[in-house]
């Protein structure tokens, strides 16, 4: 973690979201977001047949690796 406290959640936020919304909760083009996920840096769920998401809390994850990774390169 950063250390910085997560933000509240609204309480009718979905815990799992599709591709497309994945992508423009991270502020991430789709195309990228299937990038990231063939190299293994976001992981999706298959909740049966072809349905497949992502946790809001994977993409939260992303984003603090980011800001670490970042954080890390200005020291």
């Amino acid at each position: 973690m950063t250390g910085h406290k997560q933000p509240e959640r609204d309480v009718g936020e979905p815990l799992m979201l599709t591709y497309r919304e994945a992508a423009k909760k991270i502020g991430i083009s789709l195309r990228w977001l299937y990038v990231l996920m063939q190299k293994g840096e976001i992981r999706s769920l298959n909740l049966g047949g072809n349905v497949r998401r992502i946790r809001l809390s994977e993409c939260e994850a992303y984003v603090d690796r980011l800001e670490a990774e970042h954080i890390g390169e200005a020291s």
